[in-house]
């Protein structure tokens, strides 16, 4: 297993990314969630553009250029009639996996979506090979699972 990396995290609207990091956010989806996993869609939604949806990225302070390790969204969304965070396109480069990035990746999520969204229960739609992960970082099922794309996936919530 390779060393951890020293991890640097961005939160940012969509439109005050560089051309640079939305090349490589949108890169790093579609590789993830395209070519890997064989869901044939495109990854660029309005909802990425919205004002009050928000993007993390997860970058390498030990290399140079700062790779980008992984990535995820933040967006309002509703479940049940209230106003939850909703977490999202959330992947890690393959590169980054087994070196304790996804769980800097997760702890920086929620730290957005609690900054983004303060006061709100937080939700995801965990594919389901990640469930376990979810639950050990206080993440619980709710819902019944179902399939989006190749991948059943159970929503989840962390309360506040």
């Amino acid at each position: 297993m390779s060393e951890s990396p020293r991890v640097y995290a961005v939160v940012s609207r969509f439109f005050d990314l560089s051309a640079h990091e939305i090349h490589a956010l949108l890169k790093l989806r579609a590789d993830v969630f395209v070519t890997e996993q064989g869901w044939a869609h495109t990854d660029i939604e309005d909802v990425d553009i919205d004002g009050s949806s928000r993007h993390l990225l997860l970058h390498d302070l030990t290399q140079r250029p700062m790779p980008l390790l992984g990535a995820a969204r933040v967006i309002d969304a509703e479940v049940d009639g209230r106003g939850v965070a909703k977490l999202g396109r959330i992947c890690l480069a393959p590169a980054s996996r087994g070196r304790g990035v996804s769980t800097a990746l997760l702890e920086a999520a929620v730290a957005m979506a609690r900054e983004t969204f303060p006061g709100r229960d937080i939700v995801l739609d965990a594919q389901e090979p990640l469930v376990e992960f979810y639950s050990g970082h206080g993440f619980e099922p709710y819902g019944e699972p179902f399939t989006l794309g190749p991948v059943e996936r159970q929503p989840m919530v962390l309360a506040i």
